[in-house]
């Protein structure tokens, strides 16, 4: 499960300084740490909260203002399931609040599968969890030019697929925020703080 965390943590939002209208390139961004900090904290279960401070407006924040919201690494489904649950909704209308007040943010959707069933029929399956993912953040009002996406399948899982416990983990879509470049955006984050191996599994698990 660390490395899990570790995995987690790193497809966290957590440059708010970029988003704010502060440095937004890698040779500005020491200059500028002091006056835009950036703080991650990783939950016990996984979740990374992330607090950036703006030195002077930008986004609808006031100089000096924090802001604390929640970017979720990943959206995960149930056995053989393209279609989200409920809870699993709620964790992609984090991302979704974050992406619409940050217009110049892009996102990269990346969707897997367990090892169960034919290499073929899973690369279709991550496809259709891709298009769910993706039709939900056109829907709600994301542009498909913010939207860099690919259906991996099988592959690239990060636990080993031996129990239900890890196949479940496995069966996920993926989403890193991206700059306006596309490019990952820096992160800062506790990974000594992150806590205990709490998982709590989509439904159903089969």
């Amino acid at each position: 499960m660390n490395m899990m965390k570790a995995r987690l943590a790193l497809l966290v939002l957590a440059s708010m300084a970029v988003m704010a209208g502060c440095a937004s390139t890698e040779s500005l961004y020491a200059q500028y740490d002091e006056l835009c900090p950036v703080e991650a904290r990783v939950t016990s279960t996984g979740l990374v909260t992330v607090t950036g401070i703006a030195a002077g407006g930008g986004a609808g924040l006031m100089a000096g203002e924090s802001r604390t919201q929640v970017w979720e690494p990943a959206v995960y489904f149930g056995f053989d399931q393209s279609q989200m649950a409920e809870a699993e909704v709620r964790r992609l209308d984090s991302n979704l609040a974050v992406l619409k007040q940050y217009p110049t943010l892009q996102v990269s959707v990346q969707a897997f599968t367990d090892e169960k069933g034919a290499a073929s029929y899973n690369q279709k399956l991550a496809a259709r969890r891709l298009d769910q993912v993706v039709q939900y953040l056109r829907d709600g009002g994301i542009s498909n030019g913010r939207i860099k996406r690919v259906a991996l399948g099988e592959e690239l899982p990060i636990l080993s697929n031996a129990s239900n416990e890890q196949r479940v983990i496995n069966r996920r879509v993926e989403l890193m925020p991206l700059d306006a470049q596309s490019r990952p955006l820096v992160l800062r984050a506790d990974f000594a703080g992150s806590g205990g191996d709490e998982f709590v599994p989509p439904a159903p698990v089969k």
